[in-house]
């Protein structure tokens, strides 16, 4: 068997662990640093597109991610990146330094997508390949255990990206699917309800539908919460997947009981309570709520049986020291 430092690590081990970076030579420190400072000023510093006014990459991506295209959350996604970050390097500041040749092939392909953003004047381009840099590089000066810590923090910045026409994509798809739900549910429950497009009129009183209704903006939001939650909750890969998946249909079931509720203050006679203070707040007490609780409900089936086994060691180990004691 091959041992941890021989298996695809053609650099031999420095014997230190993450938090002794320091004490490494000085020439090899400053080449780790030098290397880190040019990267930050290819993305932070250098004005890579002309037909953007001269902007650099983390410029261009600030003023891009904005409420208009529905992607303000992306001036979030480096705050995010930075506090996963540190909780990535209280589990891996003991690990050992295991530097890897390995490590230049997702660095290489990172700039490939960097140098062909410059050639098109596609910043998205380097955005998506920005994950593979940070990783890369992380494997190439401290190893694949380091690298490892950090995947997810680096592709979380995907959800940075701002997508063309995303937005009226799924805004206009959503608008009709969350009407037509709530009209139907509706009509079952016996309430006088009248569709026509996305409006819906209770007694008379027509409610639109509006594109910030649609949830859209909610969605992404549930999306990157799940992402997170799904990683650092779960073990198995088709676990963080199945809560990952769920966040777009608890996203539409939360939506339409914010969207249906109202309606159904309309129907009581509410109307002017239900279009103006609980509209400007359902989304608040009752949108997120739903969807947390649903994410911990699948949570807590997917994992019924290992807590069911955690609480019987639990439960055998205390028995057993019991007996111990006793004796």
């Amino acid at each position: 068997m091959k041992s941890e430092e021989q298996q695809g690590d053609h650099h031999p081990p420095t014997g230190l662990t993450v938090c002794q970076l320091q004490v490494l030579p000085t020439k090899t420190l400053m080449m780790g640093v030098s290397s880190l400072v040019l990267l930050l000023c290819m993305y932070f510093i250098y004005p890579a597109y002309p037909t953007t006014a001269g902007k650099s990459l983390a410029k261009w991506t600030w003023l891009a991610c904005n409420a208009q295209n529905g992607f303000f959350h992306g001036r979030f996604i480096p705050f995010a990146f930075l506090v996963m970050v540190a909780m990535a390097w209280t589990k891996a500041r003991d690990y050992r330094v295991l530097p890897s040749w390995w490590g230049l092939g997702a660095l290489l392909l990172g700039l490939l997508f960097y140098f062909a953003s410059i050639r098109t004047i596609q910043p998205r381009l380097a955005l998506i390949g920005a994950p593979f840099v940070i990783v890369g590089f992380a494997h190439y000066c401290l190893g694949w255990k380091v690298a490892k810590a950090v995947v997810f923090p680096a592709f979380f910045f995907w959800f940075a990206i701002p997508v063309p026409g995303l937005e009226v994509l799924l805004t206009g798809r959503l608008q009709i699917l969350i009407t037509q739900l709530c009209y139907h549910v509706g009509v079952f429950c016996g309430m006088d309800l009248t569709m026509a497009g996305t409006n819906i009129s209770v007694k008379g009183n027509g409610l639109e539908i509006a594109p910030g209704c649609s949830g859209i903006r909610s969605l992404m939001a549930l999306v990157m919460i799940s992402a997170v939650y799904a990683n650092y909750t779960q073990k198995e890969l088709w676990k963080k997947a199945v809560l990952f998946a769920a966040s777009f249909p608890l996203a539409i079931i939360g939506n339409f009981g914010r969207i249906f509720t109202i309606l159904v203050f309309s129907q009581m006679g509410l109307e002017d309570f239900a279009k103006q203070t609980y509209h400007d707040w359902a989304g608040l007490l009752f949108f997120f709520p739903i969807a947390l609780s649903g994410l911990y409900l699948i949570d807590f089936l997917l994992n019924y049986r290992t807590r069911g086994r955690k609480k019987i060691k639990r439960s055998v180990k205390k028995v057993v020291k019991a007996g111990e004691e006793g004796v």
